[in-house]
């Protein structure tokens, strides 16, 4: 698992021959894995974008089934990775602690890289499927303003215009004769309320990446703030000391008002999009609001300390 060769070029001036030795097999470890990564997903793309578009099966399951397979199959390749990080450079035993704290540095750096192609291969693999709910949602506009006008009373067989759309079983009064009719709209009609959420969804996905990227920052700030931490265990420079305690306020600070941020954010994520679903559906407005804030309270209830 962790057999390959070892590069000769090494400028980590602090670390021993055994650290370089290890460091430069990660490297070529995790350069291989990059290569299988891109590889599975270069092939894998096209197969699911096929199948996307030709499975009649409404929910998609058998693309589903395949999407998942391959998602475990990246995922299977990073494990890979992770475990030999833990093994060879985690849990690395040196009482030189400024050599560990560059090699580990320099490790963890490289096993970052290779976590940013994996995130792009996953990416690619999410992106394959897309449902057009733009067009979707065309067809249900398209299809009220042809049949608008061309229901009747069923008594005395008036025109009953059909001022908005409909998407549930409704009882229409004919103001002609005043007979309750009964109004079916189609099977595409019926759709609206998901096909709304799902393109206010798509709409405002943008606003949700600014917030689900927070979380990965404000990891990478602990990881770097733990790493620092870690390279005090045996310093004895107390000017290095009081340098690398000025760092770890700066990057606590800096992770705390990236947290600060994430409420922000999904807030003003959540009002865009609801917002977009009122616009889309206006008729469910008010149980729209209601959900809104059920979402949002659910959401600020996790943030409390």
């Amino acid at each position: 698992m962790f057999g390959f060769s070892k590069k000769e070029d090494n400028n980590n001036t602090l670390l021993t021959p055994e650290m370089l030795e290890i460091k430069d097999r990660f490297f070529a470890f995790l350069e291989k894995l990059e290569e299988k990564l891109k590889e599975f997903t270069e092939a894998s793309v096209p197969e699911l974008k096929e199948l996307n578009d030709t499975d009649s099966d409404e929910l998609k399951r058998g693309y589903h089934r395949m999407k998942s397979a391959v998602l475990g199959q990246l995922e299977s390749i990073r494990k890979k990775a992770s475990d030999v990080r833990e093994e060879k450079i985690t849990d690395y035993q040196t009482s030189d602690s400024k050599a560990y704290f560059e090699f580990r540095t320099v490790c963890y750096d490289r096993f970052n890289a290779f976590e940013a192609i994996y995130d792009q291969c996953r990416g690619e693999i999410e992106a394959a499927y897309y449902d057009d709910f733009e067009n979707q949602y065309q067809k249900i506009l398209d299809e009220h303003e042809t049949l608008k006008n061309k229901f009747h009373c069923v008594q005395c067989g008036s025109p009953i215009t059909i001022d908005q759309i409909y998407f549930t079983t409704t009882y229409i009064t004919c103001p002609a004769c005043q007979t309750r009719n009964t109004f079916e709209p189609s099977t595409q009609a019926k759709m609206l309320e998901h096909v709304g959420r799902s393109l206010a969804e798509q709409r405002t996905a943008h606003l949700l990446k600014e917030h689900d990227a927070i979380q990965p920052k404000a990891h990478d700030l602990y990881l770097q703030r733990h790493t620092l931490d870690l390279s005090l265990i045996h310093e004895k420079d107390r000017h290095v000391i009081e340098q690398t305690k000025i760092k770890m306020l700066e990057l606590e600070n800096q992770k705390k008002e990236l947290e600060q941020q994430a409420p922000i954010l999904y807030q003003k994520y959540l009002r865009a999009m609801f917002n977009e679903w009122n616009v889309i559906n206006p008729a469910m407005s008010e149980s729209h609001e209601k959900f809104y804030l059920r979402i949002l309270n659910e959401y600020l209830q996790t943030k409390k300390p």
